[in-house]
């Protein structure tokens, strides 16, 4: 039995052992206060004792020494000591004595040896009754013993002691078994759980064997515990799908790193290959298995610009991340020896181990790069002849620009413009004219020495760019070329064809250096030439005025392919009324204005002959035609508007342009006239009949502008199927004074009317000139006092003050 007491007590120990040193803790901290506080307080009480015997002694003595005082008069020394024996009485004196001056000694009881004491003296004074002063007769001195104090003190000292360990013995047996029974128990059971816990099998959740009790340590810890299994829960259940994941991911990885176009080659922290895809085993010419463990610096071998192997030195750039961000670009040449350029990337990755190997990721851009090169020729050589185009020559003169400028060294330029190139085209088909190109080209290589820059500047134009400013050897090199045409014959399908040229020379200098300027300068000396007879070159000369006036219009046909570009183009409005109220519809005109990058509005009459001259006016007719159908869009059915083409424009690429923004505006083509002068129908006057009729087909309409200006008006005027006759202003100003304006307006009207067609007069600026044509029975008045051209659409009708312009 009491065995098994001492096994339950060690049991009870191990599972509150915490417990125990608690109160082990609490205990012995407890007692050292306790011990320390009753020390002092015992000490305090001793102190107050011996403060207690001392006054008891004052007390006692000041009582005696009068009588003491007397006795000593008197010289009563029995008195004396009967007096000093009854002090013994009191327990406040245990040893008394009293010594007079003399030397006189009266002692009572007995003075105890190594004893704690308490000893008191006095002086005994005796007041002389005559002088009334005080006698001093002996000292008095009182002893007693700490003895009864001490052990009284002890014994209270230790009477607390016990009861506090008692009490103490008590609190802590009753706290280890609340502490078991409430927090040990509890916490064996928690250990327990956590001890069975399984990572893999999750058991049923954590509950305490006890009533419900609200929130408290134990069950924070138990919630805890439970949200830490629900955690892991989830967690393995993420975790398997991550590993599934991962082995999903990887699958892939290994499928598109064999399928991935890059070659991919891994290392080891030592540089060791560890793995090659098979785009790699293509390109460096090594397979996995014979390149598996050997040092990336024998697989893979780069080159720099000295043609030595620095791989190694890529790899440490890699290491201390001193290699440049992004792909370098190199040279590597494989086992084969055959050399490839590759844009090459180098990243460090760890390994299992801790160590960090290499990721180097190789693009051939050999393809890339010699298409690159490719396309940079191409982008500075005509294609169909070879020769350097207008990109790379003008490159050429801004180099020469920058060598003017710094070392004056003078160069000039030549632009050649073939005549007969046309004819060619026209005759025989641009496959001809391509063939023609090319032969020229070679012509020109074959005459011209090689430090002379060649170039095909567009269509029929040459330019050449001599490192020389001497105008004779100039001058010989043009009259070579022009000699070399002169004397060539091109013949395509037995038909030969003589081909000139008209030559224009400019010098190159400081004072005019700027690459523009120049061919400015060249194309109005090669003008100059053309105007001179042709086959034959001319300088630039900027004192002679036609060359000037060249020159000015050259400036102006840029400004013009700019304005097409940038939208300089303005869209003027001049309406076209019926001559009498109800007798027709309402229309304007489109006027075309053009405004510079400074802002200044320019007259089509200062534009439009250059921009015929230049083969520009198609561009421009687009242009207009384009942005007419935009306002019939914009502003709806109800308006009607005519546009003016040139000649330029009657033609098959036109009428397609025309048909496909009709498609794509959606507007109703009876909205839209077209306005063509008598003297470009009748130029070519089958294809100006073809495009009339496909448009007119389609619901456009058509109006033979300057109908009158010439004698052949009435012949053609049978076969233009157009719907209205515009009368040439020039017959409309004199209709009212002169009566053979008048009559040829009546004429012309007639005989308009005859045909099923509709009369419109021009320049109508006056109410007079107005008033005689509706007499004639003209049905449109179109003119300054009609209305003025607007840049606004105004359907109402806005009678002008009489003053003149361009239309």
């Amino acid at each position: 039995m009491l065995q098994n007491f001492f096994r339950r007590a060690k049991e009870f120990y191990r599972e509150n052992r915490l417990a125990w040193r608690m109160v082990a803790a609490v205990i012995a901290i407890s007692l050292l206060v306790t011990a320390s506080l009753t020390v002092i307080l015992v000490r305090i009480e001793y102190q107050r004792s011996i403060a207690r015997i001392e006054a008891d002694l004052d007390t006692l003595s000041s009582s005696v020494r009068p009588q003491l005082a007397v006795n000593l008069w008197l010289v009563n020394t029995e008195a004396v000591r009967t007096q000093l024996h009854s002090l013994l009485q009191t327990k406040v004196v245990g040893w008394a004595r009293l010594v007079e001056p003399d030397g006189t000694r009266y002692e009572v009881g007995q003075l105890p040896e190594n004893r704690e004491l308490i000893r008191k003296r006095y002086i005994v004074e005796y007041e002389h009754p005559l002088t009334h002063r005080n006698v001093p007769l002996g000292e008095l001195e009182l002893v007693n013993t700490l003895d009864g104090l001490q052990a009284q003190l002890l014994a209270q000292l230790g009477r607390i002691l016990l009861l506090l360990g008692l009490g103490m013995m008590s609190a802590a047996l009753c706290f280890l078994w609340l502490y078991h029974r409430l927090i040990a128990r509890h916490l064996s059971h928690i250990a327990e759980y956590t001890r069975r816990f399984d990572y893999e099998r999750m058991m049923a959740p954590l509950v305490l064997a006890r009533q419900k009790r609200g929130m408290d340590e134990l069950q924070t810890l138990t919630d805890a515990i439970n949200t830490m299994r629900r955690n892991l829960l989830i967690g393995n259940a993420q975790r398997d799908e991550a590993q599934q994941a991962m082995l999903r991911e990887k699958e892939l990885a290994e499928v598109t790193l064999r399928s991935v176009a890059d070659a991919i080659v891994t290392t080891t922290a030592d540089g060791r290959v560890k793995l090659l895809n098979t785009a790699a085993e293509k390109l460096i010419g090594w397979t996995f298995a014979e390149a598996r463990g050997r040092p990336i610096t024998e697989i893979v071998v780069t080159l720099d610009d000295t043609g030595e192997a620095d791989f190694a030195s890529l790899l440490h750039l890699a290491r201390v991340g001193a290699l440049p961000p992004g792909a370098v670009k190199t040279t590597i040449t494989n086992r084969h020896g055959e050399h490839y350029r590759v844009e090459m990337a180098i990243v460090q990755i760890g390994d299992a181990e801790g160590g960090m190997g290499y990721v180097v990721a190789l693009h051939d851009i050999s393809a890339a790069e010699a298409l690159t090169a490719r396309l940079a020729y191409q982008a500075m050589h005509d294609e169909l002849t070879g020769l350097t185009n207008r990109r790379g020559f003008m490159t050429a003169l801004a180099t020469a620009r920058d060598l003017v400028q710094e070392y004056d060294e003078a160069r000039v330029v030549m632009q050649l413009d073939l005549d007969q190139f046309k004819l060619v085209n026209d005759t025989c088909g641009h496959q001809a004219g391509d063939e023609l190109l090319r032969q020229l080209a070679q012509q020109f290589r074959d005459v011209i020495s090689s430090n002379v820059l060649v170039g095909r500047l567009g269509g029929d134009e040459f330019g050449f760019l001599l490192d020389t400013a001497d105008e004779a050897q100039a001058q010989q090199a043009a009259s070579d070329v022009l000699l070399a045409l002169e004397q060539y014959r091109f013949v395509w399908g037995d038909r030969p064809f003589v081909v000139t040229g008209s030559m224009g020379l400019v010098r190159m200098d400081r004072e005019v250096c700027n690459p523009q300027e120049v061919m400015s300068r060249a194309d109005v000396a090669c003008y100059a030439a053309k105007e001179a007879g042709r086959n034959r070159f001319a300088w630039y000369r900027g004192a002679e005025e036609n060359l000037e006036a060249r020159h000015n219009e050259l400036q102006l046909l840029a400004t013009l392919r700019q304005a097409a570009e940038q939208d300089w183009f303005r869209l003027y409005f001049q309406p076209i009324v019926p001559a009498r109220p109800g007798r027709g519809t309402r229309h304007h005109e489109v006027l075309l204005r053009l405004v510079d990058e400074h802002g200044k509005v320019i007259p089509p009459g200062a534009f439009i002959p250059a921009a015929e001259r230049y083969d520009l006016m198609a561009t421009i007719d687009r242009w207009v035609i384009a942005h007419t159908l935009k306002v019939l869009r914009d502003e709806g059915p109800h308006i009607q508007l005519s546009v003016n083409l040139s000649g330029k424009s009657l033609n098959r690429q036109t009428l397609a342009f025309v048909l496909e923004r009709l498609e794509e505006t959606q507007v109703t083509p009876s909205q839209l006239c077209f306005e063509i002068t008598e003297t470009s129908a009748i130029a070519n006057i089958q294809e100006s009949t073809q495009f009339i009729e496909a448009l007119r087909q389609r619901g456009c309409r058509f109006a033979l502008d300057d109908f009158g200006s010439g004698f052949s008006s009435f012949t053609y005027l049978k076969t233009l199927p157009v719907d209205y006759l515009k009368i040439d202003g020039s017959l409309i100003r004199d209709v009212v004074h002169d009566d053979v304006s008048r009559q040829m307006v009546i004429a012309v009207n007639r005989i308009a009317h005859a045909m099923g067609r509709q009369t419109i007069a021009e320049y109508v600026e006056s109410e007079d000139i107005a008033r005689a044509l509706r007499e004639i029975g003209v049905d449109f008045l179109q003119g300054y006092h009609i209305g003025m051209p607007e840049p606004v659409l105004d359907p109402a009708p806005t009678p002008g003050n009489g003053t003149t312009g361009f239309y």
